[in-house]
C-alpha cells in the first residue's frame, strides 16, 4: 500500500480495515483490538 512498517502506520491501517472486509460486528473489532494492541486478556 506505500506505508512505512516503521511508524507503525501500516499495522494501524490493517486494523482498521479489518471492518471493511469482515462482516463482524463492532464488540468484536473492540475484543481483536483490545487483545492485539492493548495486550489484555480475552473477554469471550
Amino acid at each position: 500500500m506505500g506505508y512505512a512498517k516503521e511508524f507503525h502506520v501500516e499495522r494501524l491501517l490493517r486494523e482498521v480495515m479489518i471492518s471493511r472486509i469482515a462482516p463482524v460486528s463492532p464488540q468484536m473489532i473492540l475484543n481483536y483490538i483490545s487483545e492485539r494492541v492493548l495486550d489484555l486478556p480475552r473477554s469471550y
